[in-house]
């Protein structure tokens, strides 16, 4: 599109012409320019964002309002929207880039014809020794700790962000695993039957039985603990991301965005709704 080498020319003439340009488009112009913003790459993605606070469509709490309305979750749009909620100017490009170079390294490694466990082994070894990533015990409550950029920055985080970096590394190096959100800590799983087995990102990859998941949630005092060893789905990652900030920013004194962050756990319920009907 011939409007990509203009964005960074903010003369007065230009601009206007780009503007007009992109208004005339309706939501196609709307629309291009958002998806510059999320991974258009060092630089793009700042003048698309500049563009789109001109046009007056750049509001990131309606824009995670409207993915979670839209019932259409995918995990790493999904984690770029949140992390706007806080941190409107994010770039998502350095991000993904972080990703892309640890799958790269993981690839590296991986022997052809590795199992599941096998490319998971190769994982821990990189996210957790090359790149130093471990639980954060001394500032667990800390907000940052459910945004990924965060988390990447500085190396820690809690058990459900680690895992959705292990996740989303995990399905760049051609794999997939499934998101399990047991009480009290997010884990991974492969349920593959024949190679069944449990991953604990907080614990520095830690491989667990599934008897060892129940008796972790026997510990809990739940009894009957089958329901939290599905896997579950992006909308409740998603959500449980919310429920912690609620929880974090509560107990910090920040009312304001605990009840930002409510509103967003009652959209996702009432879209669950929607869709059950």
């Amino acid at each position: 599109m011939a409007l990509l080498k203009l964005l960074d020319d903010e003369t007065p003439v230009v601009r206007g012409a780009v503007l007009e340009e992109i208004r005339s488009q309706d939501e196609d112009g709307v629309d291009f320019l958002q998806e510059l913003a999320r991974d258009g790459g060092e630089g793009v993605e700042k003048h698309a964002r500049q563009i789109l606070v001109e046009l007056g469509v750049d509001d990131p709490d309606r824009d995670f309002r409207n993915f979670i309305r839209s019932f259409r979750y995918e995990l790493e749009t999904g984690c770029y929207l949140l992390g706007r909620t806080i941190y409107p100017d994010l770039e998502w490009s350095a991000v993904a880039r972080f990703l892309d170079q640890v799958a790269r390294r993981c690839s590296q490694r991986i022997v052809s014809g590795s199992t599941v466990y096998e490319k998971c082994k190769v994982l821990n070894l990189v996210l957790f020794h090359d790149f130093g990533f471990q639980g954060d015990l001394d500032q667990f409550h800390d907000p940052r700790n459910n945004f990924i950029h965060s988390v990447i920055a500085r190396r820690r985080g809690i058990p459900i962000s680690l895992s959705v970096i292990y996740l989303l590394v995990a399905d760049r190096c051609g794999f997939a695993l499934d998101p399990i959100g047991t009480p009290g800590r997010f884990l991974l799983a492969n349920l593959e039957e024949h190679q069944s087995f449990y991953i604990d990102p907080f614990e520095r990859g830690r491989f667990r039985s599934e008897e060892e998941v129940r008796q972790m949630l026997l510990t809990r005092q739940l009894a009957d603990g089958a329901e939290y060893l599905l896997p579950s789905p992006v909308g409740e990652v998603l959500c449980r991301f919310c429920r912690n900030l609620v929880h974090q920013y509560t107990i910090s004194g920040q009312l304001k965005k605990a009840h930002q962050f409510a509103g967003y756990i009652q959209e996702f319920e009432e879209a669950y709704e929607r869709e059950s009907k």
